[in-house]
């Protein structure tokens, strides 16, 4: 993108997206003071936010608690978007079938957030990410450098020369190795994000369309891992195709 399209950040836009996640990660609601700590803005500011954001159904108000309301899924509807669902308990039956924890993934921005996991993960830490929705790098996860080769090619040219901002040399690295995930429609992390973490990304499709990435992981001891997750992914997918027939 040239330097007058390339895309920046704008703080109230921020404002109102953080507002957005903290309500929908309070089941209980959250109040205009605790938003405006996490949004390090004054309260007078966040309410007004707050009230446009009432009034256009994206927050739901009860006793001066704001959840998050109906708004954002009736705009994926109307787009028809289609959000990958799986259940907890088929996610339990693909992790027992490939033999490693799996973590359903979508693409956020820039981010790859994990929506569920089935199975126990071998890596404690990495628990609270899944279960908590923590957002991850695109280009140093194996479910994101998937879903982000999988993404429409003028919209991954934007966010390429977004990513190359900060991380020229992942930007580089990715495309390098672009043609092979799209060819072999898996993608792989050999300690991107965390050096003792081997992953591999396969997707999730709704007919033609890539809607999302299960990706396996396991304890990085060396090549052997390789392998073993590459045996995963084989089981994992031949179990998806006959359920298919």
């Amino acid at each position: 993108m040239s330097e007058h399209g390339r895309r920046r950040r704008h703080r109230t836009v921020d404002r109102v997206v953080w507002i957005l996640e903290a309500a929908a990660r309070a089941p209980g609601g959250v109040t205009v003071a605790e938003l405006a700590r996490t949004v390090e803005a004054p309260a007078s500011s966040v309410q007004d936010l707050v009230n446009g954001l009432v009034a256009t159904g994206f927050l739901l108000e009860q006793h001066r608690r704001f959840r998050l309301g109906p708004a954002p899924h009736v705009l994926n509807l109307i787009a028809g978007r289609v959000v990958p669902r799986i259940s907890r308990a088929e996610l339990a039956e693909l992790s027992r079938v490939a033999g490693t924890p799996v973590l359903l993934t979508v693409r956020v921005g820039l981010d790859a957030v994990y929506l569920a996991r089935g199975g126990e993960d071998h890596i404690p830490r990495l628990v609270p990410l899944a279960d908590r929705h923590v957002a991850r790098p695109l280009l140093r996860t194996a479910a994101g450098r998937l879903l982000l080769a999988f993404t429409n090619e003028a919209e991954r040219r934007g966010l390429l020369d977004e990513l190359g901002r900060h991380d020229p040399e992942g930007v580089a690295e990715f495309r390098s190795v672009l043609p092979a995930i799209r060819a072999s429609r898996i993608s792989r992390s050999e300690g991107l994000a965390d050096p003792e973490v081997s992953a591999l990304a396969i997707p999730v499709t709704e007919g033609p369309v890539v809607t999302g990435a299960l990706a396996l992981m396991h304890r990085r001891r060396g090549r052997s891992e390789r392998l073993r997750l590459d045996r995963a992914a084989a089981r994992l997918l031949a179990h998806i195709q006959e359920s298919r027939m």
